[in-house]
């Protein structure tokens, strides 16, 4: 237990004890009014949302899944998991507007949960609440989770995390016993899974947090391995094992390859001398030369990979000379190889505008996703995919919204900016307040952006919405920065009234 909690309990007249009893009493007893008040609040302003862009925003992505859930073509280019849970709501209500409010409610429930364990950290419960409500009212927040999209429910997990952590470094500033009690255990252990199976990034996001937690909440390190790797190993068997035992079909490797197709496309643009005619002549046979050399764009594989002049299958069939051909592009350049990945994760890092951020679906372009697509327009499902607004002027209102808020790019769509607004708030928290575990709150921000540096294919701002999330979410802790002199830091009102109406007792 911390010293100043030993020294105070030992200095305060027994006379005086029921007191900040009763007061803990009454907080615990207001808590679920607290947590009820913060979930109806985040719930309304997202049903706004939801009611606007009926039944949800679309995206090429949001048609495959349609696609293969309609069709029987399960594959693992997008998680099935996300998949699975369209495939769900077309059987069971003849469309998506029940994921989309599933989508909704998911992450009120997960700010509700993140905000409470927040609020054990110090700060009044307002402030708390405010940014919860404040976060789902920004457009850009507010539209991304009626996205048919797998990086909604990605963000929502790491919502729920940030709660879970949070109740660990609570558990460790009042030292409560165990550090990391089973209910705990148990949710870390749930959140870690479902993170992994939604995105592939799940796992360095997982290694991170790990990573952390075991140096700066060391009482956890047992239960924290066991929960990543636990996490780890049945994703990889659900991926390895379970889905071939279905019958989804393996996708295979090369949407993992693309960015390295895209590192030769900018190396031949670059330097076309420096590939030998054997390098070009397997180059030739999946893309015409002046494709490689006109497509390149350091920001973006898309261009290369995904252009008709690309020939995907013969990039699978050749694809192992391709990655030999990338090999000697990185002994022969490694500098431009690294500076065209920093180019292409600046989304990750870089404060400033690109110019050229792809941001959330907008209503109605899905028509011209069916019009382009001809394996979607054989599906059922093609009539779902229309945006078809239950208020008029929810809708409208909506629009001119989300219009007021594409410029600044730095403000609106940087997540890197974001990921670091939170490592200033939680460094100087854990600064100010001499209590190294609070860093444990900034981890999840820092395996999303590590796993953006590691590989990223385009300047897509939903790769960096979880940062974006914890970020204006971690805002209240500046409340908390400076630690009173002489007093004990604050327990948590549930799990210490019981020990402390014993002792009354």
């Amino acid at each position: 237990m911390d010293d100043d909690t030993s020294g105070e309990t030992a200095s305060r007249p027994a006379a005086e004890s029921p007191a900040p009893t009763r007061r803990r009493l009454l907080r615990r007893d207001r808590l679920p009014a607290y947590a009820l008040v913060s979930f109806a609040a985040t719930q309304l302003v997202l049903l706004f949302w939801w009611v606007a862009y009926y039944p949800g925003l679309f995206s090429p992505d949001s048609l495959n899944y349609m696609w293969q859930s309609t069709t029987g073509n399960w594959n693992t280019h997008h998680p099935i998991t996300y998949t699975s849970l369209v495939w769900l709501s077309l059987q069971l209500t003849g469309g998506v507007a029940a994921l989309t409010l599933l989508q909704t409610v998911a992450l009120a429930a997960g700010l509700t949960y993140a905000v409470t364990g927040l609020r054990r950290l110090g700060g009044p419960g307002w402030a708390w609440t405010t940014a919860a409500v404040v976060l789902v009212a920004l457009p850009p927040v507010g539209s991304f989770v009626l996205a048919v999209w797998k990086d909604v429910p990605f963000v929502v997990v790491h919502v729920f995390l940030l709660g879970t952590v949070a109740r660990l470094v609570a558990r460790r500033r009042a030292g409560d016993t165990p550090a990391f009690p089973r209910s705990l255990f148990l949710a870390l252990l749930a959140e870690l899974t479902l993170l992994c199976l939604f995105r592939q990034n799940g796992f360095i996001v997982t290694a991170v947090l790990i990573a952390v937690c075991l140096l700066v909440l060391r009482a956890t390190a047992v239960r924290m391995i066991v929960a990543g790797l636990t996490a780890i190993t049945v994703a990889l068997l659900t991926n390895w094992l379970l889905l071939p035992a279905l019958g989804v079909r393996d996708a295979g490797s090369l949407v993992a390859l693309e960015t390295l197709f895209g590192d030769i496309a900018v190396g031949y643009a670059d330097d076309p001398a420096g590939f030998s005619a054997t390098d070009t002549a397997v180059m030739a046979q999946v893309a015409p030369l002046s494709h490689w050399r006109e497509s390149a764009d350091c920001y973006s594989v898309d261009p290369t990979v995904w252009a008709p002049a690309f020939d995907r299958d013969a990039a699978a069939v050749h694809k192992s000379e391709l990655v030999s051909i990338w090999g000697r592009l990185l002994k022969r350049s490694p500098g431009g190889v690294i500076g065209g990945r920093l180019c292409r994760s600046s989304i990750g890092w870089n404060p400033a505008s690109t110019g050229n951020v792809a941001r959330n679906p907008n209503p109605w372009s899905v028509k011209a996703y069916v019009a382009r697509d001809p394996l979607f327009r054989a599906s059922p499902a093609r009539y779902d995919a229309y945006s078809a607004p239950r208020s008029q002027a929810a809708y409208d209102l909506a629009v001119q919204l989300n219009a007021r808020t594409v410029n600044p790019e730095w403000l609106w769509w940087r997540g890197a900016n974001w990921a670091y607004a939170a490592y200033l708030v939680v460094g100087l928290v854990a600064w100010r307040r001499r209590e190294p575990a609070v860093l444990a709150l900034a981890s999840l921000t820092a395996g999303n952006q590590l796993s953006v540096l590691a590989i990223n294919n385009m300047q897509g701002a939903r790769y960096m919405f979880a940062p974006y999330v914890l970020g204006i979410l971690l805002l209240p802790l500046l409340l908390t920065a400076r630690r009173p002199t002489g007093s004990a830091p604050e327990r948590d009102p549930v799990e210490a009234a019981p020990a402390e109406s014993g002792q009354v007792g």
